[in-house]
């Protein structure tokens, strides 16, 4: 963890580099992230860290508010953790998934309930789970037509489900594990009844990517996506906007997500997104309003992605320690630190 001084070496030792460390004590990160030997998570602010231990591995989390945080278990996840960002040391409140179920790794809140993602045990069924945002208490249970339901958004009075449809993580050059596809969707859910009202589904030259990651934009949602099948090249971002749309790739000698997206964000503007491959070691960036590739920046097992409150910026981190700030005209790192956390797949701002 860093101590003051360690703070100010590292700062003075970036700026001889070029490279200044802006606007650290304007904003507070938190991730889940492995320090030292335990699992747990992270609030990082000024370039020092606050750690809190978690049962297990996090994943991703969702702000409920009043400083409130909700940090998901890692896909099959077996708690919820609801940790005080003011506080993170304090006493989690740990909850369980719906029983038989495991937990897909994300919820989603807004304001007055709490949904998570979840699948049955022995059918990776996919189903949500509508709990109280103070305890995690389970309300009710709706299931969905489908596997393996992954992240997931409140937007415009509906909720939006990345629903995975995958067996088993190829990750590898040949065939996709699911010959006849893996029935990925993204889903417009009723979060008041459960009620899937739109189901959009890819064109069956997609069949082997499973949408998995969300983001919201102005007026779209980005939804990133893993291919089972790493053969040829193929759209791993996609914009929904009536229609769900895939946008372009670069070739993998510009920049080689191997066949993942771990997390997506629009900036503050809405004109920018970033994705990062923590497999490809690469974050990518694209214009949501010209739908068009923009270019690429190597960040080792690159990940967690999130707003900086400026257009046009992005704060990303790494499961190496590093967290950057990046620019995205012109495209560049724009400041960076080194921590000793290992930080997970999904970043936000507290």
């Amino acid at each position: 963890m860093a101590t003051r001084r360690e703070f100010l070496g590292g700062a003075a030792a970036l700026l001889a580099a070029g490279i200044v460390p802006a606007h650290a004590a304007t904003v507070r990160l938190m991730s889940a992230a492995r320090i030292g030997d335990a699992d747990g998570g992270a609030v990082w602010r000024d370039g020092a860290l606050d750690a809190f231990k978690l049962p297990a591995r996090g994943h991703a989390l969702t702000r409920l508010g009043q400083a409130k945080v909700v940090v998901m278990g890692r896909r099959p996840g077996t708690f919820g953790a609801i940790v005080d960002a003011n506080d993170p040391a304090a006493p989690a409140v740990i909850f369980a998934p719906a029983q038989g179920n495991r937990f897909a790794g994300h919820a989603a809140c807004d304001g007055t309930t709490l949904i998570t993602s979840e699948f049955d045990a022995s059918t990776v069924a996919a189903s949500l789970v509508a709990r109280d945002p103070k305890t995690g208490a389970e309300h009710a249970r709706w299931k969905l037509d489908g596997i393996e339901p992954h992240e997931l958004v409140f937007n415009r009075g509906r909720l939006i489900v990345a629903l995975g449809g995958l067996i088993k993580d190829g990750g590898v050059a040949g065939p996709a594990f699911n010959p006849d596809g893996i029935e990925s969707a993204v889903l417009e859910v009723d979060p008041g009844s459960g009620e899937v009202v739109v189901r959009h589904a890819l064109a069956a030259k997609f069949a082997s990517l499973s949408l998995r990651h969300l983001a919201i934009g102005k007026d779209m949602i980005a939804v990133a996506a893993q291919d089972q099948d790493l053969s040829q090249t193929r759209p791993l971002l996609g914009l929904l906007s009536g229609d769900l749309a895939m946008l372009p790739m670069p070739s993998v000698r510009e920049a080689d997500f191997r066949g993942y997206v771990g997390s997506v964000a629009f900036d503050a503007s809405g004109e920018f997104i970033a994705a990062a491959s923590p497999r490809g070691s690469v974050l990518g960036l694209w214009s949501a309003r010209r739908h068009a590739w923009l270019g690429a920046l190597p960040i080792a097992d690159a990940c967690g992605v999130a707003a900086a409150a400026e257009d046009g910026m992005f704060w990303v981190s790494s499961g190496h320690g590093g967290l950057y700030k990046v620019s995205a005209a012109p495209l560049r790192i724009a400041a960076e630190w080194h921590t000793a956390a290992g930080f997970d797949n999904h970043l936000i701002t507290v």
